[in-house]
């Protein structure tokens, strides 16, 4: 018994030996090594940029001695669902400018268009009404988003300026003008006579087409199409086209299929994006546009080349 005794205590104690040694190389008070976070939170969290209680703005400040730019990200959803980004990646606050999130009414909780466009100009104004307070710089706001959230990002980038000089409200009195927009997946066009020639019926299998307008089906909508197209076109990005727009990025990650095979094929495809950058070279306006298909023309720079020439480097630079 005694030998079992001495086997085990020489086989121990070289362990603890080594373990104090351990503890011994860590510097006093110094805690372990942490992983970086994988979520970061807003460093202001809920803010009502407007009247609405879906009107809430999360905003992520960029640490810069100097203003800085601004990302404005606007959800997806067809208009009907979706919300706004609670946290982000660390590489996305990373990268020289601010970023900001909305979450704005929606067709599922009652609203209508052009609630949604009113909101969205107005989370622009908002955010130039802060730009002092936030450390951003007013001539470097930049809208994105995907589907309908590029939609009204290219639907705030296109928009004649909505600031009213006269108002009583400090952030109507700003302007909702914006040095560029970068979507992926946009509707550029919610004229659905334009949308079934160019891309084809099966896209109306998705209600954003008519849904947001009060219409109950897209025959509906073309049957009554003097009720609603004022409505429409109000909410087309490609209608409030001029040129003095700024530059766009616009990307679709679907095949160009025409007509489209499934309602999600046509919600997304392409043809929007030919249908805008058409209508943008008639008239003088940057747009880039690039496909899913890697033999189809690539954009002269890429997006994240095209975010940091408007949000970091100084417009016109």
């Amino acid at each position: 018994m005694k030998t079992t005794w001495l086997v085990l205590l020489a086989t121990l104690l070289p362990l603890a030996v080594a373990a104090r040694g351990s503890e011994a190389s860590e510097p006093a008070g110094k805690a372990p090594p942490q992983k970086p976070p994988q979520a970061i939170a807003p460093t202001f969290r809920d803010v009502s940029y407007g009247p609405h209680a879906k009107e809430l703005l999360n905003f992520w400040q960029h640490d810069a001695a100097m203003p800085a730019g601004v990302l404005l990200k606007i959800h997806g959803g067809g208009w009907m669902g979706g919300k706004k980004d609670e946290t982000l990646r660390p590489y996305e606050i990373a990268q020289g400018y601010h970023v900001a999130s909305i979450s704005y009414p929606l067709v599922n909780e009652g609203a209508r268009q052009p609630a949604m466009l009113q909101a969205a100009l107005r989370a622009v104004q908002y955010l130039r009404y802060k730009a002092q307070e936030w450390g951003i710089d007013p001539e470097r706001i930049v809208v994105t988003g995907g589907s309908a959230g590029g939609c009204s990002s290219l639907l705030v980038a296109l928009h004649d300026d909505v600031a009213d000089s006269d108002s009583t409200d400090p952030v109507q009195r700003c302007s909702s003008r914006v040095a560029a927009a970068a979507v992926a997946g946009a509707q550029t066009t919610l004229d659905p006579f334009v949308i079934k020639e160019r891309i084809g019926e099966k896209t109306f299998g998705n209600p954003m087409p008519y849904k947001p307008f009060s219409a109950e089906t897209a025959e509906e909508l073309m049957e009554h199409w003097e009720q609603y197209q004022e409505l429409v076109r109000e909410c087309s990005p490609v209608t409030h086209l001029s040129a003095d727009d700024p530059p766009l990025y616009l990307m679709y990650n679907v095949d160009r299929l025409v007509p489209a095979p499934s309602s999600s094929n046509g919600i997304h495809s392409p043809v929007f994006g030919e249908i805008m950058q058409e209508a943008c070279r008639k008239v003088g306006v940057e747009c880039h546009l690039e496909y899913w298909e890697k033999d189809r023309p690539k954009p002269a720079v890429t997006r994240a080349e095209f975010l940091q020439r408007f949000l970091v480097a100084p417009v016109g630079g």
